[in-house]
């Protein structure tokens, strides 16, 4: 074998156990960031508190979130509850950035009205019927001429309704004294000899002047010796 047979059959050695592996490539590809999000709940009346669930997937490195609620607030902390005080179709936003990355996700709440506590009921007043002479079990006793004031301006009314006071002096089913007014929830009454029966009475009154109640009633018997 020549000098150059000699080299060859080196050089093709070499080529043989070399050759294939300096051809190898590999292409490495990056994640691909991706977001997810869900609201809970999604619907309901106002105020609606909702909390939100974000999924991120492909993150090289940290992330940051910034959110948009839809309602015209935003933040930056996608787990924190967020409350839409009015009605409406909303749609919140989330987007997720990494130094090189960035991906979106946006999720619908639907919010209805508000419902609004019903109004308790109404109330009756609360009556305080008081006599000078002071009625002894209902009984007012003196001698004739008798006077007898009878007051129920302590009567009050716990939502505030217009009181109506009533005066019956002598039992015959006339009002003798009526009206809303300061003067007409405190009378004197003089009473000659005899036995009466006398009625006080209070009521509500919506604007219209309609009872809002049935009457609540003290009855005296007055008896006035001779």
């Amino acid at each position: 074998m020549t000098r150059w047979s000699r080299v060859a059959s080196v050089l093709a050695l070499i080529l043989t156990a070399v050759g294939p592996a300096c051809h190898d490539e590999q292409t490495v590809t990056a994640p691909t960031l991706s977001a997810t999000c869900s609201a809970l709940p999604s619907s309901g009346p106002a105020p609606l508190a909702v909390s939100f669930l974000v999924g991120v997937s492909g993150a090289q490195g940290t992330f940051n979130v910034a959110v948009s609620y839809g309602d015209g607030t935003t933040g930056t902390d996608p787990g924190a509850a967020h409350t839409y005080a009015a009605a409406g179709d909303f749609v919140a936003s989330f987007t997720v950035t990494t130094a090189t990355q960035s991906a979106s996700c946006s999720t619908a709440v639907a919010v209805g009205p508000g419902t609004s506590p019903s109004p308790g009921a109404n109330q009756p007043p609360h009556p305080v019927f008081k006599t000078n002479p002071i009625a002894n079990h209902g009984t007012i006793t003196g001698t004739a001429p008798l006077g007898v004031r009878f007051n129920m301006c302590l009567t009050s009314d716990p939502d505030g309704d217009t009181i109506y006071f009533t005066m019956d002096f002598n039992g015959d089913g006339d009002v003798d004294q009526g009206g809303t007014t300061g003067g007409n929830c405190r009378r004197d009454h003089v009473y000659t000899a005899g036995t009466w029966t006398a009625y006080n009475c209070v009521r509500d009154i919506d604007a219209s002047g309609k009872a809002l109640h049935d009457d609540q009633c003290a009855t005296y018997s007055v008896v006035a010796t001779p």
